[in-house]
């Protein structure tokens, strides 16, 4: 039985959905690191990744995934910010 205080988030990297147990009271920036590692993605500093939902909005990887009224099973996007100088 899962725990009160965890969900499982669906983060899609390059196209691979990587589920990833995040608990509500850490910052969502937790869950984001775990992705990346899970997935290999490991070359980039992970503050070089953005996370977005399923609307697109970016969100805070510094709040809580419970400040954010994230669900279990939610979908979110990881993707690389675009560089410095709007290169």
């Amino acid at each position: 039985m899962a725990s009160p205080n965890k969900i499982t988030l669906i983060f899609i990297v390059n196209g691979v959905d990587v589920p990833v147990q995040a608990n509500l009271n850490q910052p969502l920036k937790v869950a984001r690191n775990q992705a990346l590692k899970d997935s290999n993605n490991t070359g980039r500093p992970e503050d070089e990744w953005e996370v977005h939902n399923d609307e697109g909005a970016a969100l805070d990887p510094t709040q809580k995934i419970n400040d954010l009224g994230l669900s279990d099973g939610d979908r979110l996007f990881l993707t690389l910010k675009v560089g410095a100088g709007g290169v």
